[in-house]
């Protein structure tokens, strides 16, 4: 199944910011806080199959990639081959919610973010292969749009990625609220 398209994140709908006008260039720092977030992905692929550590550890590398903390945890739920349900729990940026939302929504402590572009595709030097397109196309099905991301674009095409030329499936883009590294600013 080919899926092109344009997804919208929490990033557009958070903190009263309605219009990509309202939000900050990429790269200019702004206050954020941590949320944390519980999330249940099932995995069910056709054609690539993962033992509950090797999913674990992919889902842990994309989260990681896209600004998640590292305390972040990965627990399967489900290990049969053709059925895999992880619980993922992790905290990332987010822009502040009204005052009377944060506490109820996992909003913490303040940490100083920016939006920075980001980029999933092939790149064995980050263990993503073509092989994992299908886990790809979930991971922004079940998961992106829970981070602060703006104008992502997704093109995915699992069932002719051994067909093409550089053997990709997915290429999907964007701009993700990720913390500054400390000291930067």
């Amino acid at each position: 199944m080919r899926a092109v398209g344009w997804l919208v994140g929490a990033g557009l709908l958070l903190g009263g910011i309605s219009q990509a006008s309202d939000l900050p260039e990429t790269g200019v720092p702004l206050s954020a806080l941590w949320r944390t977030q519980h999330v249940t992905f099932l995995y069910a692929g056709r054609t690539s199959r993962y033992s509950c550590d090797s999913l674990a550890d992919k889902l842990r590398g994309l989260l990681l990639e896209l600004g998640a903390r590292f305390d972040l945890k990965v627990h399967g739920l489900t290990c049969d081959p053709t059925h895999t349900q992880v619980e993922l729990s992790f905290s990332s940026p987010a822009l502040p919610p009204d005052s009377s939302k944060a506490a109820h929504q996992g909003y913490s402590k303040p940490v100083d973010a920016r939006f920075e572009r980001f980029t999933l595709t092939t790149d064995e030097f980050r263990n993503f292969v073509s092989a994992d397109c299908e886990l790809i196309e979930e991971f922004v099905r079940q998961v992106l749009p829970k981070l602060a991301t703006r104008d992502v674009r997704s093109d995915i095409d699992c069932t002719a990625y051994r067909h093409r030329s550089n053997g990709s499936g997915y290429l999907v883009r964007g701009e993700i609220l990720r913390p500054l590294p400390a000291g930067a600013q």
